[in-house]
């Protein structure tokens, strides 16, 4: 067993305040936080555009439906 000396007694770990308060400055990582909101936020954007458009289109669609099955085919 390795006795802690004085230098040994100052590496002692810091207090959750302190640990948390760097956690919170740290810059690692900021990156990948803002690459991951921003993708969460295109997602979203791209979910509500399809949630506005897709009355529109099913009834466009369903009239060229219509359209194509009145016409003959030779």
């Amino acid at each position: 067993m390795i006795l802690c000396t004085k230098k040994c007694a100052d590496k002692t770990p810091l207090k959750a305040v302190q640990r948390i308060r760097n956690w919170m400055t740290d810059a690692d990582g900021a990156v990948t936080v803002d690459w991951v909101v921003l993708t969460a936020t295109m997602a979203v954007i791209g979910g509500v555009i399809v949630a506005m458009t897709v009355d529109g289109t099913t009834d466009v669609g369903n009239q060229i439906g219509t359209v194509l099955a009145d016409k003959p085919v030779n």
